[in-house]
């Protein structure tokens, strides 16, 4: 079998469409998961027993749970939801219109949340004891410290790690086709249907997700080098004796 090279050109930008919708569902989606991995996380590191192992309990449950099973639970748990909400502030349920992309940001970012709470509370741990007797030592009281002092550390020490979960989150939505999201990768297999020509589709979108997260990874790269400059060794004074 041969590849059509003409229908792969042609169809680039048909694909590319989709991008977009993608990009919204991993900006929707990360930054919900940040907000549960903050919250997660200050729980996890708190001195309440009760409620750092409850964190953990659930972290793990979401973890050990594939991605399709959390998407096709959120997938069909919403239209209860949504008949709990008929008349609330106006709002009329219609079971024909299913918020389809809120049910696959919410499943996302809980899957995703699960696993960003482990590197805030890494980050945070990754910061020196000695930054905190520094921010003591200027007279900081400890929100202070934490604010100023701790929690910028540990978000520079975190960039790497967010880095990569954003890239396979960027990926990961690839899977909310499942429950009806049309994204890139649904945009590839429409646009491919007519003409049987899938592999050419899904050749057009795996370039466009790899090129997508290289600008990423490489962007994301720079920025850590920019701002993470007080982690870097300094530069030796010492010059070597020229012989």
């Amino acid at each position: 079998m041969d590849l059509d090279y003409d229908f792969m050109i042609s169809d680039l930008p048909t694909v590319l469409a989709g991008l977009p919708k993608t990009l919204i569902l991993t900006f929707w989606s990360m930054l919900f998961a940040i907000a549960m991995a903050v919250v997660f996380g200050g729980l996890i590191l708190s001195r309440v027993p009760i409620l750092k192992q409850s964190v953990i309990i659930i972290n793990t449950f979401i973890k050990g749970v594939p991605l399709t099973v959390q998407l096709l639970f959120c997938y069909y748990a919403v239209p209860y939801v949504a008949k709990g909400c008929n008349g609330f502030l106006g709002y009329q349920y219609n079971p024909r219109h299913i918020p389809y992309f809120a049910a696959a940001v919410f499943a996302l970012a809980a899957n995703f949340g699960a696993y960003i709470t482990d590197v805030v509370v890494s980050s945070m741990r990754a910061v020196d004891r000695g930054q905190y007797e520094a921010a003591d030592a200027v007279g900081m009281n400890k929100f202070q410290g934490i604010t100023y002092l701790i929690i910028p550390q540990a978000a520079v020490i975190s960039i790497p790690s967010m880095t990569n979960y954003f890239i396979w989150l960027l990926k990961g939505t690839a899977l909310a086709s499942i429950v009806n999201v049309v994204e890139m990768l649904t945009t590839a297999k429409i646009s491919a249907a007519d003409g049987y020509q899938y592999l050419e589709a899904y050749i057009d979108a795996a370039v466009i997700y790899w090129a997508v997260c290289a600008g990423i990874e490489f962007m994301m790269g720079r920025f850590e080098h920019h701002i993470g400059f007080f982690m870097r060794q300094p530069e030796s004074r010492v010059r070597p004796i020229s012989s």
